[in-house]
């Protein structure tokens, strides 16, 4: 070997080995760091957009409690967008969270923003009355309210607070009698494909004055079905409850691809139940 390529040589053993880059950290990953107990020197690296504004000093998983069981599901994620579910839980109960992000084509994986429904603040004070009604008084309610007595309305307000995984449980008890909604709705013309506006509106109406469609519902604890919650024209809405711009509900649509998308400025979750089934929120 001669003197030149011994010195090469030497100068390539003694040289630092040259740096490997980091593979991208997806979605998912991003949001067990942004929910864990544990700080994450690297946050502001992958946050934009508003949670980037909310989240300055601590994550998620710092302003809350240490003691909650945290687990973080991946619920959609395209070339462009992406939707992790996450689920904080003790003994006694339960809250839902959604983590919207976007592809930034230089910068990667960025969460974008931080989503739960916004339920009313007198759902609870309401629960609590009704479930210390004595017998007359509910007999009173019940002829006050007969349209929605004290058992759906008990029943609702349980429903529409009630984590994700409770109303997944629901409705894998009552499928069966869901799906005899869908038949009877389907089986008369309330939902025409080419229905104005008005013809819709009606068409509603009727659906949910149908006796044996109405009948079912109130067994389900379900307010009314429809098709206007989340913009989606063929989907079957069983909308359980909320205000004007946060409701929540079971959306029907056998045809994945005719699903409506989700985004953090309306419908906010999407989460899969199988066969066509899923459960939805908007904001």
């Amino acid at each position: 070997m001669s003197f030149i390529s011994l010195t090469y040589f030497l100068l390539f053993l003694l040289a630092p080995p040259t740096a490997q880059p980091q593979p991208p950290i997806e979605p998912l990953q991003i949001a067990e760091q942004f929910v864990a107990p544990e700080g994450w020197p690297d946050m502001k690296s992958y946050l934009c957009c508003e949670a980037a504004d909310q989240a300055r000093r601590q994550t998620l998983g710092q302003q809350i409690p240490r003691a909650l069981r945290r687990r973080c599901q991946l619920l959609r994620q395209d070339s462009a967008r992406a939707v992790v579910a996450v689920e904080l839980r003790d003994s006694t109960t339960r809250n839902d969270f959604y983590l919207h992000f976007r592809r930034e084509p230089a910068a990667g994986w960025k969460l974008q923003a931080v989503r739960s429904l916004a339920a009313s603040g007198l759902s609870t004070p309401m629960l609590r009355l009704l479930t210390q009604m004595p017998p007359a008084e509910i007999a009173r309610y019940n002829q006050a309210h007969p349209a929605a007595d004290h058992a759906f309305t008990v029943g609702n307000l349980r429903l529409w607070m009630s984590a994700d995984a409770d109303i997944a449980r629901h409705f894998s008890r009552r499928r069966r009698d869901f799906q005899q909604v869908v038949r009877l709705v389907q089986a008369r013309p309330y939902f025409a494909p080419s229905a104005t506006a008005d013809s819709a509106a009606a068409g509603e109406q009727a659906a949910n004055a149908d006796p044996a469609v109405r009948q079912l519902l109130r067994t389900l604890f379900i307010s009314r079905v429809g098709r206007h919650d989340t913009g989606c024209g063929t989907c079957l809405e069983f909308i359980i409850g909320g205000t004007l711009h946060n409701s929540m509900g079971l959306l029907y649509q056998p045809d994945a691809a005719a699903v409506p998308a989700m985004s953090p400025a309306h419908i906010i979750v999407i989460r899969p139940l199988g066969q066509g089934w899923y459960l939805y929120k908007t904001t």
